[in-house]
């Protein structure tokens, strides 16, 4: 393995760690249950519809890329197409999961990116209180989260929440901050409805634009 994708692997490995995204997900779940009597008008259901076909040659060259992203030196960039994050999701994000999380699927859309997973609650390991994650979802279910990438001043890169949802219910918009807040996130702060991602360089650019998830960062010292 090359010192560039081992680079990226570690990268993968590290956004799942942080993101702690069986965490977010039973949160998620467990919210929407709760309040589903509450939220019955907030029906707006997402839908992952264009879904690509990944393969390990595109999971190889996105690691290579942000592997390079990772050891440039001065200011650096890349693009990744949707197919290439669906490599990533499902050949080395989804080896990753614990049992009771699998299938993930992106779709980038015009300025946001949903990504979706199937939950079941049978099957999940290592939980504090399994018995009441059972009663809130007694069957799989898929659970769906609208991110909107962007840079709030140069430098810190963040990630909108711009909707949860969990089966058909979704979650209204002033529970996120409330959600995200319950979160244990190592070494991410959490603001509103932002995830803010420290990052070892300054980022230019963090965003979803023309079917492509871009990055731009400049490891230079001038502010």
């Amino acid at each position: 393995m090359s010192a560039s994708r081992a680079r990226g692997v570690e990268l993968v490995k590290n956004c799942l760690s942080r993101i702690g995204c069986l965490t977010l997900i039973l949160v998620v779940v467990a919210a929407g249950w709760w309040f589903r009597d509450d939220i019955a008008g907030w029906w707006n259901r997402l839908e992952i519809t264009a879904s690509s076909q990944p393969s390990e040659d595109l999971a190889r060259r996105a690691e290579e890329e942000l592997g390079r992203l990772a050891e440039s030196g001065g200011a650096a960039g890349l693009e990744l197409s949707q197919a290439e994050i669906q490599s990533l999701l499902t050949y080395r994000a989804e080896p990753l999961l614990p049992a009771g999380v699998s299938d993930l699927l992106v779709e980038l859309r015009d300025s946001t990116l949903l990504v979706s997973a199937r939950v079941d609650p049978r099957e999940l390991d290592g939980l504090a209180s399994p018995e009441l994650v059972e009663r809130l979802l007694t069957d799989s279910a898929r659970v769906v989260v609208e991110l909107a990438p962007g840079v709030l001043q140069p430098g810190v890169a963040t990630i909108e929440v711009v909707t949860l949802q969990a089966g058909s219910v979704v979650v209204p918009s002033m529970m996120v901050p409330w959600i995200l807040g319950s979160l244990d996130l190592p070494g991410v702060e959490t603001t509103g409805k932002l995830l803010l991602i420290p990052l070892p360089a300054r980022v230019e650019r963090f965003e979803v634009e023309g079917g492509e998830l871009i990055v731009r960062i400049d490891r230079g010292d001038g502010d």
